[in-house]
Parts: C-alpha cells; sequence; structure tokens
C-alpha cells in the first residue's frame, strides 16, 4: 500500500514502487521473483566465474605486500585471466577441473598496475626452478642503471619477489615471507653478481611468483619510499605446477573458501539442465 506525504508518494502500487530520494520521486518496477531460466552451460559458466573471482582474491591476497597500489581495472582484468583459465580447464561437461595442460601459465607477466609496468624498469629476465619440495629464482648479472631502471630521485631499489602455494584439490593455500635485496645506484655504472632465492615448493601445487619494485630516495632523515599510484611496479613473475602427485598439507597451510554450488529451481527442460552442473552428479 501506498501514503501520500506532501507531494511525494512512498510505498507499492500495483507492480511498481513509489521512493523519495533527496527530495525527488522515483519510481521503479517491483521483482516479481521469477528465477531467470539458465542452460546448463549457462549456469556452469556462471558458477565457474565465481569461483574465479573467489581464487583471484586469494593471488592477490598473496601478493599482497606487494600490490599496495595497483591500477582501477587490476582486479577485473585477473579475475577475467582466472576464469578464462578455469573455463578452459572444465571437463566432463563441466563437472571438474583438469590442469593438465599448462593453463596458469597464461598469467605470466600480469602486471598489478599499468601506470608502471615491471617491464619498463627490469630488462633482466628471472629464471623460476621448481622440485618438488623447493622454488629457486635465480636473476642473472645485473648492469646498473642498464637492466634495471631507476625512477627520479630514486637512490635505493629494493627488489622483492613473494610466492604462494595454492592446493586447488584440498583448497588449502601457503603464504611465504617476502624475500628481497637492495640495490643503490651509484656515479658509476655497477656490475651485480648473480643472485639466487630459494622458497618452499610442495609436491602437486599451483605456485604463484610475483615480484615488485620499491623505489627510495635519500633526506637527512633517512631513506623515503617514492612508490606511489603511479610509480609501483609489481607483476606476476610465473605461474605453474610444482612436480609431483598432492600430498597431505601440513598445519601451516590455511584453508580457502568458495561458494557451495547451489542447485537452481526451474520448470521443463531447465530443471533437468540445471543439475547437470560443475562437481555435480554425472548422469
Amino acid at each position: 500500500m501506498a501514503r501520500i506525504a506532501g507531494k511525494f508518494i512512498s510505498g507499492i502500487v500495483g507492480p511498481v514502487i513509489f521512493k523519495k530520494v533527496r527530495n525527488k520521486q522515483v519510481v521503479v518496477s517491483k521483482h516479481k521473483g521469477e528465477l531467470i531460466k539458465m542452460t546448463a552451460a549457462t549456469f556452469n559458466a556462471a558458477y565457474v566465474f565465481g569461483y574465479a573471482s573467489t581464487l583471484s582474491s586469494y593471488i592477490r591476497y598473496g601478493a599482497e605486500d606487494l600490490i599496495a597500489y595497483y591500477d582501477g581495472g587490476m582486479v577485473s582484468r585477473l579475475t577475467g585471466e582466472c576464469n578464462g583459465i578455469l573455463q578452459k580447464a572444465t571437463v566432463n561437461a563441466g563437472e571438474t577441473f583438469s590442469f593438465d595442460q599448462d593453463y596458469f601459465s597464461r598469467l605470466n607477466g600480469f602486471e598489478f598496475n599499468t601506470a608502471s609496468p615491471v617491464k619498463r624498469y627490469l630488462f633482466a629476465q628471472p629464471e623460476v626452478m621448481t622440485t618438488a619440495e623447493d622454488l629457486l629464482i635465480s636473476l642473472p648479472e645485473l648492469l646498473v642503471p642498464r637492466d634495471l631502471t631507476f625512477a627520479p630521485n630514486a637512490k635505493y631499489c629494493t627488489v622483492a619477489f613473494k610466492v604462494t602455494l595454492f592446493d586447488l584439490k584440498s583448497k588449502e593455500y601457503l603464504n611465504q615471507e617476502v624475500q628481497s635485496f637492495e640495490v643503490e645506484l651509484q656515479k658509476d655504472p655497477i656490475t651485480l653478481p648473480p643472485q639466487q632465492l630459494r622458497f618452499k615448493g610442495a609436491p602437486g601445487a599451483l605456485y604463484i611468483v610475483s615480484l615488485g619494485l620499491f623505489y627510495a630516495e635519500r633526506t637527512f632523515a633517512g631513506k623515503a619510499v617514492l612508490n606511489s599510484q603511479d610509480l609501483h611496479p609489481a607483476a606476476i613473475l610465473r605461474a605453474g605446477f610444482c612436480p609431483g602427485e598432492p600430498t597431505e598439507r601440513d598445519k601451516s597451510w590455511r584453508k580457502m573458501t568458495f561458494k557451495d554450488r547451489k542447485k537452481r529451481k526451474s520448470s521443463g527442460q531447465n530443471k533437468d539442465d540445471a543439475r547437470k552442473g560443475l562437481f555435480g552428479g554425472a548422469k
């Protein structure tokens, strides 16, 4: 039922709702509560997208120490990449995932901040080597500033790496501490010897290696960080799987939470189609 208050109407009248918003009369249609009919393919695709969105959030969480600043479209771009990976990895008419192929290499080189991409500042290519228990990041000899560009006024650059492991079967992840080294800009070019950083690996786990560059200037009070929204190079260096079969993870691993796949009530043919979903029982 609607009521009149001065020159405005508030409430429901038939199929519409009257509202007062900021001293203006607003009329919106009343939701009828009818379910949108979806084919099995559309229903499964929507579920996979939701799964990808959650996985993307855990990837961002794993790299959060390196991505204090990122571009406005980063979240949707990363979710889109994860969705593309998972859509390709669905098998058995959308009932499960298979990662036999190197789908996650699609994330290699993903830039978190397109305003200051890593490829504009770091020209040496780090290598990633994995075993069942270890992940090694090797950097070749660097000639500075040829291979590592310094931002204006920067005197120091910290090259930082972060590795996060994911068990997509048991839905667990392992966060690891950032490892880094600092480079000081000199008047003359300098050569840095090769560097190697060692992180934990895990049999059958997905690894995400992220890289960030942090610049600082020298002041009378010490070092002052220069990174900002317009200057914050960070990217995914490499994504892939450690060799071996997944094993039971220890207590240092944390659980990931994904929304359960809900059965959708429908009618007619869609009623049967909606039941044939991802992780649902095959018929």
